[in-house]
């Protein structure tokens, strides 16, 4: 069953991929073209989902809003674990003063509510997607650099790595070769999760005002839009509140599966 879901779940994550990349050729109108003598239409043959206040093709709007949103999340995703594991790798590996130096600063990044420090950072920078990302940066690399930091002090232990010095081999020989391998499936599995609360994060800034401006396509701006018009016609909120359901449950399932193979792997190894 697990298996079965996490095949939906992958096919539903790439889905929004596709969408995303491919907004310009699907979208079957322009996202920000207004008609405000055709506002909150209900769903017809030129507009298959209705249309918002403003007389905007809601379809196209999830569209595009697949492009921002996921995206923006899979970048500063990819930014926090360049970041997270670059300094993890330093501090696992080498220890010393340089792991008690940086364990200080991640120690006090973490007591931070990451919410909390998103706003505040933003609330410095201003509001904009360069803003947002630096912002998200900021607040999350610290989990990585101490899942990474953790899983590197149980490798370099190991006789193969001690074998390895043994012949010779560079500090960068023995990082590349035999710590990142072993550490990529925890990795996944906190990828998987970071990005499902980045997608969160990017859509509640945006909700707030502070990540993407309208008249941009976003998720968290057509829930913003929707506040006032929800009562007379649900389904301007509930169209993006669904993609975004969908697309935060997809990557937990996505996750959870990946943890799973991860603790029986570790089973595994206990028994051998």
């Amino acid at each position: 069953m697990k298996k079965f879901l996490f095949y939906c779940a992958l096919t539903i994550l790439i889905a929004f991929i596709f969408i995303g990349i491919f907004a310009d050729l699907i979208a079957p109108m322009d996202p920000d073209a207004i008609n405000m003598a055709n506002s909150l239409a209900s769903p017809s043959a030129e507009h298959l989902l209705g249309t918002d206040h403003l007389g905007r093709d809601l379809l196209s709007r999830l569209i595009y809003g697949s492009r921002s949103s996921v995206f923006i999340a899979f970048f500063a995703t990819g930014c926090t674990l360049l970041l997270g594991l670059t300094i993890g790798l330093v501090s696992g590996y080498f220890g010393g003063w340089a792991d008690q130096l940086i364990q200080g600063v991640v120690n006090i990044f973490q007591g931070i509510p990451s919410t909390a420090f998103v706003v505040a950072v933003l609330g410095l920078l201003g509001p904009g997607i360069k803003s947002l990302l630096i912002a998200i940066v900021v607040s999350s690399w610290a989990r990585f650099s101490r899942v990474v930091r953790n899983q590197v002090l149980g490798i370099r232990e190991m006789h193969y790595i001690e074998g390895a010095r043994a012949m010779g081999g560079s500090n960068l020989y023995i990082i590349r070769r035999h710590v990142l391998p072993n550490i990529l499936l925890p990795l996944l599995v906190l990828i998987a999760t970071r990005i499902g609360s980045t997608v969160l994060t990017v859509a509640a800034m945006s909700f707030l005002g502070l990540g993407l401006r309208a008249p941009a396509s976003d998720w968290g701006i057509m829930i913003n839009d929707a506040k006032l018009y929800f009562v007379n016609d649900f389904r301007v909120l509930l169209a993006p509140a669904t993609c975004l359901t969908l697309f935060c449950l997809s990557i937990n399932l996505i996750a959870d599966y990946l943890r799973d193979h991860l603790d029986n792997d570790a089973d595994t190894a206990r028994i051998l």
